[in-house]
């Protein structure tokens, strides 16, 4: 195999990524992320008027507020995009020329379903969405979970899953935990980093979650047409 020249991902962690659709970044904004909540918190207290109140049925019909493009909005959040170690990671995974499609901020008083954060990008798009939780979360409560290899959008495994996992209580007698998964805990600072084609979703423990997020495309990604650019996730 040919040797890669340095970057912030291992050749093992680019493997991982690839085969299997995500990785966790422990501690990635450790030193950041206190200031980064705070800014976080003062945003959606002072941009009231902008913010999506979103009951959906991928969350249970439970309250969500999102913040759209936080990066405009946040200043700390923003220069987020010039952190050396989070732009090499996501050149590593889609290559120079890269491109930021969005951003987005969130206060989750519910859970996901299962569900894919295509937003009106191709199927065929390289990408990666980076996720940074604001409160820890754990094992069997509140973590991401994800379907390793779900990503692979054509694959017969995942054309079933598609037809399946929305409404796994009517499908396969089952609920969110039910599902065969990873679960990834997180502690403030982490991110998790993933292809937004990958099936996940988080189990609702009782508790307010904040978050917030990057979706980045490939030099190839042409932004969607007029009309197809709603401000929040489109669920599958």
């Amino acid at each position: 195999m040919k040797s890669r020249s340095p970057h912030y991902l291992s050749e093992q962690q680019l493997n991982t990524f690839n085969l299997f659709g995500y990785l966790k970044i422990p501690g990635l904004l450790a030193n950041e992320i206190g200031n980064i909540t705070a800014a976080f918190d003062k945003v959606f207290a002072e941009n009231a008027a902008e913010i999506v109140a979103w009951d959906h049925v991928v969350h249970g019909n439970l309250p969500r507020k999102i913040m759209p493009q936080i990066a405009d909005k946040c200043p700390e959040i923003h220069a987020l995009l010039q952190h050396n170690p989070l732009i090499q990671i996501v050149a590593d995974i889609l290559g120079e020329g890269y491109q930021l499609i969005g951003s987005d901020a969130n206060i989750y008083e519910c859970g996901t379903r299962w569900h894919t954060d295509i937003i009106g990008l191709p199927y065929n798009c390289k990408n990666v969405k980076l996720i940074f939780y604001l409160d820890p979360s754990q094992l069997n409560q509140d973590c991401f979970r994800v379907i390793p290899g779900s990503h692979f959008h054509t694959d017969k495994f995942a054309k079933q899953l598609k037809q399946h996992i929305r409404e796994p209580h009517i499908t396969l007698g089952t609920d969110v935990k039910g599902i065969p998964c990873q679960q990834i805990a997180t502690q403030p600072g982490d991110a998790v980093v993933f292809d937004a084609r990958i099936w996940h979703a988080v189990d609702y423990a009782g508790n307010q979650r904040r978050a917030f997020s990057f979706l980045f495309g490939d030099k190839d990604y042409r932004p969607p047409s007029a009309g197809n650019t709603h401000p929040v996730q489109l669920y599958e």
